[in-house]
């Protein structure tokens, strides 16, 4: 009997609460539709799985096409790099005439030091082209196909090169070393040669013109018992960043 009696006014305070108690009254609410809620969630959840392949195959091929996009950008930056790079050698050497090249590939083998280019007998390269860049001497075109050339570094082991002392005007036959560096042989002791000196190209030989750098004298050995000298010069080209050179046409015999 009591909980018979309790029952109308407990319905009164509870119908009380909701009317005039906000918090309460949006919390019973909440209790009330979250079942509705969840069901139609889940009613939506089993639609859309008939199409979940056909959402996987798009995402993949959305996928693909920013790919394909992203590579198709990074290859028209290289491009338009390449182009201000052309353009920024044809300004360094206003004087040069000469086809520009890119360096597409090195030799394998350690002890050759070589490059190939871009550029062949198709387009004007022949045996012992002078290849430079804006920062001096690179080497010499050694064989030369259609398409592409092999350029062999001044580095190179079999690299020969007649060189000039800008200062004292000395001259000897620069030698590729094999390694990162080249020597300056056939001077004589007393040659007038030091640390730091410009070694330049002497013109002599017909391939290389006169005056192009070649690089800087690093350090100097003479030797008394055989009466030579011989001069250790680091390249003024980084050959190991080479990307785009200037090949020179082989001067014509007179």
């Amino acid at each position: 009997m009591h909980r018979i009696r309790w029952l109308p006014i407990a319905s009164l305070l509870l119908g009380a609460a909701l009317a005039f108690h906000p918090p309460t009254r949006d919390r019973a609410l909440a209790a009330v539709r979250f079942p509705f809620t969840a069901t139609v969630h889940a009613l939506k959840i089993i639609a859309a799985l008939p199409r979940l392949p056909g959402l996987r195959r798009e995402n993949l091929a959305l996928r693909a096409q920013l790919a394909e996009q992203g590579a198709e950008v990074a290859t028209l930056r290289e491009l338009m790099r390449q182009a201000t790079q052309a353009q920024a050698l044809a300004e360094a050497l206003p004087a040069m005439h000469g086809t520009v090249a890119v360096v597409i590939g090195r030799s394998p083998v350690p002890s050759q030091h070589a490059v190939l280019v871009d550029k062949g007998a198709r387009h004007g390269l022949t045996l012992e082209s002078a290849v430079i860049d804006a920062s001096g001497v690179v080497g010499r075109v050694a064989e030369a196909g259609p398409e592409t050339a092999m350029v062999m570094l001044i580095t190179d082991s079999d690299s020969r090169i007649a060189g000039l002392i800008e200062r004292s005007r000395e001259t000897g036959l620069l030698v590729g070393s094999g390694g990162g560096s080249c020597d300056l042989v056939y001077l004589d002791t007393e040659a007038d040669i030091q640390e730091g000196d410009r070694v330049l190209t002497a013109g002599l030989g017909g391939i290389f013109p006169k005056g192009l750098l070649l690089g800087t004298v690093e350090r100097v050995i003479r030797d008394d018992a055989s009466g030579t000298t011989t001069a250790r010069v680091t390249p003024a080209v980084r050959l190991g960043q080479l990307e785009e050179v200037l090949c020179l046409p082989r001067p014509v015999a007179p």
